[in-house]
């Protein structure tokens, strides 16, 4: 039996049920377009699509059709929950991924980029911007780098942009554009900014 052949034939069938099972409450199907950004065309099909294999349940109301997720469907309860909670809870993952692989110990570690803005970008990249307390652990961290990066790769299928900084060379001006990225977008993985 390959009953997720069923639910996930589309990739905008993931993208619906990913909606619907982060919901506090039934969405209409233009709710579920504007949050998942697929056309009205594709919203509807996969919501068609997805009614018909049980994993959503409709409810017909007199202003919309009102759709929640059937948590009561085997496949969604056995193999889309436990996924979808792996992908709420990454970043607590990463940070603790993060703060065992990298040494020196940073000062601070901040993740930035599509992820961090909760995008769906094309390919998952992580731009890491790392305070050391001085040059010379900037450089030694520098050197495990290419470990660093294979082993993300290797544990969460992302290409991770480190860039290394101290409390020396931060405030540079040409990393002016680097810290306003950091404060509208930034997550602050561990440690405090100097």
């Amino acid at each position: 039996m390959q009953g997720l052949n069923l639910i996930l034939t589309r990739y905008s069938q993931l993208l619906v049920l990913r909606i619907l099972y982060r919901a506090d409450r039934s969405l209409s199907g233009r709710e579920i377009e504007r949050q998942t950004g697929l056309s009205n065309r594709a919203t509807m099909q996969a919501l068609e699509d997805l009614l018909a294999v049980h994993a959503v349940d409709c409810e017909v109301t007199r202003t919309a059709h009102a759709y929640t997720l059937n948590r009561e469907n085997y496949f969604v309860t056995k193999a889309l929950k436990p996924a979808f909670d792996a992908e709420d809870a990454f970043w607590t993952d990463f940070r603790k991924w993060v703060r065992r692989m990298v040494v020196p110990r940073p000062l601070a570690v901040v993740a930035t980029g599509p992820l961090a803005r909760d995008e769906v970008p094309a390919y998952w990249r992580i731009p890491l911007v790392m305070v050391f307390k001085s040059g010379h652990q900037r450089i030694r961290a520098f050197r495990g780098m290419d470990d660093l990066q294979a082993a993300a790769s290797q544990r969460y299928a992302i290409t991770l942009e480190p860039i290394l900084l101290d409390i020396n060379t931060m405030h540079d001006p040409q990393h002016d554009a680097l810290w306003r990225r950091v404060e509208r977008e930034g997550i602050l993985l561990f440690g405090t900014m100097p």
